[in-house]
């Protein structure tokens, strides 16, 4: 049970659920951003789209890294 790869298949599980977790965050920071920027449009306010939507970018930019850290954990055997 004490084996090595127990103990790496345990901590690649701790390290996908970090990911997830910080992902789900991320995702939550994007609605709020977008809702955030629907609620000004509304208002006629349009000054802060452009800043939103390349925070928004970022934070999706982020995510495809973390999408191809979780594919390179998985390759690892």
């Amino acid at each position: 049970m004490n084996t090595p790869q127990f103990h790496r298949r345990r901590q690649k599980a701790v390290v996908f659920v970090g990911f997830l977790l910080f992902a789900l965050i991320l995702f939550l920071i994007q609605l709020w951003l977008f809702v955030m920027v629907l609620e000004n449009i509304l208002a006629g306010k349009t000054e802060m789209v452009i800043q939103a939507s390349v925070l928004s970018i970022g934070l999706f930019g982020i995510n495809i890294w973390m999408l191809a850290g979780v594919k390179r954990l998985m390759k690892m055997q």
